[in-house]
C-alpha cells in the first residue's frame, strides 16, 4: 500500500478520535455542570429562624452565636425588625406601622447551611428541632424549590450520565472500526512475522505504542478544541465559572487525554489479536 494511502488512513483514525473524544469532553462538562449546580444552589440555601419580638437585640445575637456553633451552619446574618419593615415597603409602597400603630415583623436570623443538609428531609428535622426553642416563633424556608431542584438535577444528572454510557459505547465501536482499519493492511505482515516465529507481545507492540500517540495527540488536539469552546462560553456567561470551575476544566481535559489513550489502545490491542488468531487462508476472505 501506498504511503500517501496509509498517511490517509493515519490521519482518519486521528480526525476520527479527536471528534469523539470532543463529544465525550462536551457531555462531562455537562455532567460536572449539573452536580457542580446542585452544590452551588445547595451552598447557598438559606433558613430564617424568626425569634420572638419579645427577645432585646443582646439576647437575639447571643442566640445566633449559638446557632454559628451548630454543625449545620457555614454562616448567619440577623435581620432587625426594623429592617424587614424597610424592605417590605420598598416592596409594597405601603407602611403597615400607619395602619396597624406598630411594626408587625420579628426580627429574624438568615442561616446559610452546609450542603449537605440542605436537603427535604434534613431541613425538615432541623425545623422541628428549632422550634422547640422558645425563643423562636417560625422557620421560613423554600421547601417546595429544594425538591424541584434536587428532583431535576438529578433526572438530569441520570441523563447525560445515560447519554454518556451510549456515547461511550458508539465511540468505541467508530474508533475501533477506524483503528482495525488502519491494521487491515498490515494483516499479511503480521501472519508472517507470527510465522517466523516473533511472538504476540512483539507483533502487537508497535502497533500499540503507535496508537497510545494517536490516542494522546487526539486528546490533545480535543482538549485544544474543547478549550475554544470553553472560552467562548465563558467570555458570554462569566458566571459558568462558579459551576464549572478551573478545577472541573483540568479535570476534563485530563479525563479526555487517558479516554483517548485507553480506547486507541485497547482497540489496537483487540485488532491485532484478531489478526493473529486467523489462518492464513483466512485472511484473503476479509
Amino acid at each position: 500500500m501506498s504511503k500517501p494511502r496509509i498517511k490517509i488512513q493515519t490521519l482518519s483514525v486521528y480526525t476520527s478520535t479527536t471528534l469523539v473524544l470532543v463529544l465525550l469532553g462536551v457531555m462531562c462538562a455537562l455532567l460536572l455542570s449539573a452536580r457542580s449546580l446542585s452544590d452551588y444552589i445547595k451552598r447557598n440555601m438559606t433558613m430564617s429562624v424568626v425569634v420572638s419580638s419579645k427577645l432585646g437585640e443582646a439576647d437575639v445575637l447571643n442566640f445566633r452565636k449559638q446557632l454559628d456553633k451548630r454543625p449545620y451552619v457555614t454562616a448567619s446574618k440577623y435581620v432587625s425588625s426594623a429592617q424587614i419593615l424597610e424592605e417590605q415597603i420598598k416592596e409594597l409602597g405601603t407602611d403597615p406601622v400607619e395602619f396597624l400603630g406598630y411594626n408587625p415583623y420579628e426580627p429574624s436570623i438568615d442561616l446559610t447551611l452546609k450542603s449537605e443538609y440542605a436537603c427535604p428531609d434534613s431541613m425538615a428535622m432541623l425545623e422541628k428541632s428549632l422550634l422547640k426553642d422558645k425563643r423562636v416563633t417560625q422557620v421560613v424556608y423554600h421547601r417546595e424549590i429544594i425538591e424541584v431542584v434536587n428532583d431535576n438535577i438529578h433526572k438530569m444528572a441520570i441523563v447525560l450520565l445515560g447519554f454518556m454510557v451510549v456515547l461511550t459505547l458508539i465511540s468505541w465501536s467508530l474508533i475501533g472500526n477506524a483503528v482495525r482499519l488502519s491494521i487491515y493492511s498490515k494483516r499479511f505482515m503480521l501472519h508472517t512475522m507470527k510465522l517466523v516465529g516473533a511472538t504476540w507481545g512483539f507483533i502487537r507492540r508497535p502497533f500499540v505504542v503507535h496508537n497510545m500517540y494517536i490516542g494522546l495527540f487526539s486528546g490533545i488536539a480535543a482538549d485544544a478544541l474543547l478549550g475554544g469552546i470553553f472560552y467562548l462560553a465563558l467570555r458570554e456567561e462569566p458566571a459558568l465559572f462558579t459551576i464549572l470551575p478551573p478545577v472541573s476544566l483540568a479535570t476534563i481535559a485530563v479525563a479526555v487525554i487517558c479516554f483517548g489513550i485507553l480506547m486507541t489502545v485497547s482497540c489496537a490491542y483487540s485488532s491485532v489479536n484478531r489478526f493473529l488468531r486467523m489462518r492464513g487462508d483466512d485472511l484473503y476472505f476479509l
